[in-house]
């Protein structure tokens, strides 16, 4: 399973959900437009659905573009982060610490 949900209750009773969705070939995630309704942002995976949208029915105030440009420059920042990484991991599969019966 690469995804997991959970619920929590604080000491007042406050319920906080956390999603885990960890990307494999199964994740689907879809971002739907509409014409006169804001756009929604969903990944499925598993069992799991998240779903991204405004608060208003149409409606977009500049709160909202706000938000979505925040979404985008943290999902950029975890993409570049991720190319880096496995940059990283490439180069260091490339390049062995041992010769491994190289000829001299």
């Amino acid at each position: 399973m690469t995804a997991t949900g959970s619920v929590r209750f604080g000491e007042d009773g406050q319920a906080t959900v956390q999603s885990y969705v960890r990307l494999t070939a199964s994740t689907h995630i879809q971002c739907s437009t509409y014409n006169g309704a804001a756009p929604i942002l969903s990944i499925h995976d598993g069992q799991v659905d998240i779903t991204i949208t405004n608060p208003g029915r149409g409606e977009v105030t500049a709160d909202d573009v706000t938000f979505g440009r925040a979404l985008a420059e943290a999902v950029t920042r975890y993409a570049a982060e991720l190319e880096q990484l496995a940059a990283r991991d490439r180069a260091g599969a490339a390049a062995p610490d041992e010769p491994g019966g190289q000829a001299a």
